[in-house]
Parts: structure tokens; sequence; C-alpha cells
């Protein structure tokens, strides 16, 4: 599915925003990027509201750090019973530690940014009000490089801690992913990469990895965290998949900072590029001995 699709099956699939929103057609009023006209035939005579329509913008924005910007209005009117207000937790629930991959695309995770409430008054003297809800998208590209990989190293080692975790990049996703406290998901990746020294033989690196903890309960993120940063402490170092070391240069840990835009451990591996592989043997020659 495209985003757009996935992003319709999130709201369309949620029973307690369906039972609050209109009828069009058969199927809940979530529509994108425009609802139909109230005379359209799909509405059967009955009210159009409440409604949802939603619209996204996949341009990068540095200043946030995001990928894009989503944009849901929700829309109702003041002779109603439900107001925007007891809706809007529930379109944010909807979204919130989920993450969608698109066929043949990256994954996206929804950050709320604001929401602002508003109101439209029309011809016959009705008031439709509503709340404009923005959510910053948030890309989690594949981050495998080239072998020796500092990141497949850490989601492997990461693996080996909390098996029960989706690590993205490691495990196979779907296309509908929601971390819970059961099943967190861990995405880790790579800041940079410094050339720090080399020698003869060895181009020695130092590569700055950041994980990210998505579970919505914060006391299992901290608890993992913490778990995490103190594993790779005492260990010292990360065996990568080519089984030579990434020495932990530096560690942090953030208990406090965005799990979704910046990640909550902060690793410093240095490690080793062999200038020359080990040169396998060769055949020169063949001979056979006849009894």
């Amino acid at each position: 599915m495209k985003l757009e699709e996935l992003i319709y099956k999130r709201f369309a699939s949620s029973e307690n925003l369906v039972k609050h929103l209109a009828i069009f057609s058969g199927a809940p009023a979530v529509f994108s990027p425009e609802p139909p006209g109230e005379s359209q035939e799909g509405w059967g005579g009955n009210t159009q509201y409440p409604m949802v329509v939603y619209n996204f913008d996949l341009q990068a924005n540095e200043e946030r750090r995001s990928a894009g910007t989503l944009s849901v209005s929700l829309l109702c009117q003041n002779t109603a019973e439900i107001m925007p207000e007891e809706i809007e937790p529930i379109i944010k629930d909807c979204l919130r530690d989920v993450i969608l991959k698109p066929e043949g695309g990256t994954p996206y995770c929804f950050a709320w940014a604001r929401t602002d409430a508003f109101s439209i008054d029309e011809k016959k003297g009705d008031v439709t009000i509503g709340s404009e809800i923005r959510f910053d998208i948030l890309e989690y590209p594949s981050q495998e490089t080239s072998d020796p990989d500092p990141i497949m190293a850490t989601n492997q080692y990461i693996k080996g801690i909390y098996p029960e975790c989706l690590i993205m990049g490691y495990d196979r996703m779907e296309e509908i992913t929601e971390a819970t406290a059961e099943r967190p998901v861990i995405y880790c990746r790579l800041l940079s990469a410094d050339k720090a020294e080399e020698t003869n033989t060895v181009a020695w690196m130092d590569g700055r990895i950041a994980v990210h903890i998505l579970c919505p309960d914060s006391g299992k993120r901290l608890k993992m965290a913490a778990a995490i940063a103190n594993s790779i402490s005492l260990d010292g170092e990360i065996i990568m998949l080519d089984y030579s070391p990434m020495f932990i240069k530096r560690l942090q840990a953030n208990y406090k900072s965005d799990y979704l835009k910046d990640g909550q451990i902060f690793v410093t591996g240095h490690y080793g590029l062999l200038r020359y592989r080990a040169k396998p043997h060769s055949l020169q020659a063949a001979h056979v001995k006849y009894k």
C-alpha cells in the first residue's frame, strides 16, 4: 500500500474513532485530500459530520528535522453532541508509536507537533467547528552500510539482549507496526563516521550511533535504555559481523531526549577497516597418481 492508504487504514480501523464519525457510502467519513460535497449520494441524506480530512507533504524540513508534515482536519458541527476536543485524543492515539512502511518505501513514524482550533460560519446559519492536528513525519531509512557494518552489529547486539523487540533494519517489518510495552521497536542510526587514525594495515574509524527505543510505556522505555547502556558499558565492545571488535570509546544515555527524533543512547564505537584481505590459497597445479 501507499502511505496515503496506510494512513486511511489506520484511521478507518480504529473502532474508537469510527463510532464518532459520519458514514459515506458505507465507510467511515475519512477522506484525502478533499471531502465529497454535501449533495453527493453517498451521504444518503444523513449528516456529514463529524469527518476527518487528512493531507501530507513529504518535503523535508531541516529546522524540525522531519521528512514532511501530516495535517489532519477534524470537522464537527456546533449542534452535534460530541465536540472536536473529545475526538482529538483518539486521532493522536491512532498515530502514536506507529510505524507505517509503504510498499517499496522506507518506514515512517509520526510525532505530534501542534493543534489549532477553528470555526467556519455557513450560509444556513450553522457553524462548523474543528481542529487542525499537525504531525511531523519522521523517516527511518535503512542504515545498513558496508562490511564491517557498525549498525548491523549494534542491531544484532541489542537483539541478543531483547529478543522480543522488533529491530528496524534487522527484523522483517509489516506495513503497519505498532510499538507496545510487550514488543517495543528499536531503531539504530549512524550519526557520523570519522577516521581517527591509520596504520599500514588498518584504518581506524570512530562511528557515532544513536539508539531509539519506541515504546508507549515511559517506565519500560527508561528501563530498557538503562539496561542497554549498562550492558554495552560492561562489555566494552560490540563484535562486528566479521568477528572483529568495535571498542566502545564513549557512551551517553539521555533519558529525557525525544525518543522519536533524537534517541536515548549515543555510542561512539572505534572499529577498524582492513586495508588488505587475507589472500586465500590458490591451486597452482594438479597431479594425478595412478595405482
